[in-house]
């Protein structure tokens, strides 16, 4: 046997020629496996970058005024004690809230029964003399963690809480009245909550699953067409007050990602170098 391997024109070596082939063919196919997962990086790469880059509206734009077939939709985070009593005040020196955003969605985590008050009670103190039943949702989605959580289990309701912010976002939350169209405008400023909201806008845009609407075929005026920016899910965090000299840990995440970072005390700025120094906002 021994002397055929030798007499035969492939050498001893012919024998172990599969075993080369077999290990040839693996490294093709994982080199191939790199190629691809380095090609998608750069893909989902490249269009996250394009979505935090976009393009803001410009500033001479003309705003169709709100109706049913312009609507504008506001989507505020509300956290639970300081954070709500901050941005409940926030919002009540905005003039005409209820015309200029003729719907209103708060969100509120699990077990947060005082935002969830807090908010109806903002609501019915709106003049909301343009504004008709169904103008605001409270939407309750599980909470991202919770006090003492152990950070083994934090990922998985972090996750949960993602699922429930894309949800509430495409308008298909249980406890969504109608949907209304992706938010115009996002704004949270500091609960865990509203970074899986940022988070979610964000993974929505990517995907292409919202932004501008088209006008309706036949139409002509802009009074009847859809506002060319609406649904494009802008986002602005505000820093709370607290906050004199540095971010907290959802400002610190939120820096990149938010369309605007607004801090409330000069020395704050220094912090992050987009953020913009506004004033004191709740008086």
């Amino acid at each position: 046997m021994a002397q055929d391997l030798e007499a035969s024109p492939l050498g001893p070596k012919a024998v172990s020629d599969p075993e080369a082939s077999l290990f040839t063919l693996r490294n093709i196919v994982l080199l191939l496996l790199l190629l691809t997962a380095f090609i998608l990086v750069n893909l989902i790469f490249y269009r996250v970058a394009s979505v935090l880059n976009r393009e803001k509206p410009a500033s001479t734009s003309i705003r169709p005024k709100p109706s049913p077939q312009n609507p504008t939709h506001l989507l505020v985070v509300l956290g639970s004690g300081g954070h709500t009593a901050e941005m409940l005040t926030i919002l009540r020196q905005l003039p005409l809230l209820s015309q200029k955003y003729t719907h209103r969605t708060y969100v509120v985590s699990s077990g947060d029964s005082f935002s969830a008050q807090k908010a109806d009670e903002f609501e019915k103190q709106l003049d909301t003399t343009e504004a008709k039943d169904g103008a605001y949702d409270i939407v309750i989605v599980r909470r991202a963690r919770r006090v003492h959580q152990t950070l083994l289990t934090t990922p998985w309701s972090t996750i949960q809480c993602l699922w429930d912010c894309l949800k509430v976002l495409q308008g298909t939350h249980p406890k969504q009245h109608q949907r209304h169209g992706y938010p115009d405008l996002i704004l949270t400023n500091g609960p865990g909550t509203g970074v899986c909201v940022v988070l979610a806008a964000i993974i929505l845009l990517c995907l292409g699953l919202s932004g501008p609407q088209k006008p309706r075929p036949g139409t002509t005026s802009t009074e009847e067409s859809p506002y060319y920016n609406s649904g494009q899910m802008r986002t602005i965090y505000i820093e709370s007050w607290a906050r004199v000299k540095t971010l907290s840990l959802s400002g610190t995440i939120l820096l990149p990602l938010a369309d605007r970072f607004l801090v409330q005390w000069p020395k704050a700025v220094n912090a992050g170098s987009r953020a913009e120094y506004v004033g004191t906002l709740v008086t």
